[in-house]
């Protein structure tokens, strides 16, 4: 069973999330077929734990109705945005792979390659502030056994 994913998010949008849990509180589900004991921000009708796209789209569309948002966005909009915003500003490919569910890291870099063009001169630029001292480049202790091994 998948046990989900952790997934770093904006101190913004936990706010939100925060203050949504705060005046609605959450679903509790109780264990049983298709369900997993705990406390939920979405269950659908039956109270599963199981969320069918068409539930998820009839609260997106409230949700945005609610908000004033006329522009066609979709939650799966929504996971585009999130990882092209995150690997356009450099964040690991690895990274967004695992917060993305990609069993493969190459599946996501074949997606989102065109949202990474200037890679290169981002790496030019913090290898020229590493050796002209502008900057100190900090490597995880894991790369010192991998130096030493090899």
């Amino acid at each position: 069973m998948d046990e989900g994913r952790a997934i770093p998010v904006p101190t913004y949008i936990a706010d939100k999330v925060r203050e949504h849990v705060r005046q609605h509180g959450t679903v509790r589900v109780e264990d049983g077929l298709n369900r997993s004991k705990g406390d939920y921000l979405f269950s659908n009708v039956g109270r599963t734990t199981i969320l069918m796209y068409s539930l998820v789209d009839r609260l997106w569309r409230a949700a945005k109705g609610n908000a004033g948002i006329t522009r066609k966005i979709t939650p799966h909009w929504l996971r585009h945005f999130f990882a092209s915003a995150r690997l356009s500003k450099g964040v690991p490919v690895s990274d967004m792979a695992e917060w993305l569910g990609h069993r493969d890291p190459r599946i996501t870099l074949e997606t989102y390659a065109h949202v990474m063009p200037d890679a290169p001169q981002r790496l030019r630029s913090l290898m020229d502030a590493v050796f002209t001292r502008q900057t100190e480049l900090t490597l995880p202790l894991e790369f010192d056994a991998l130096v030493a091994a090899a």
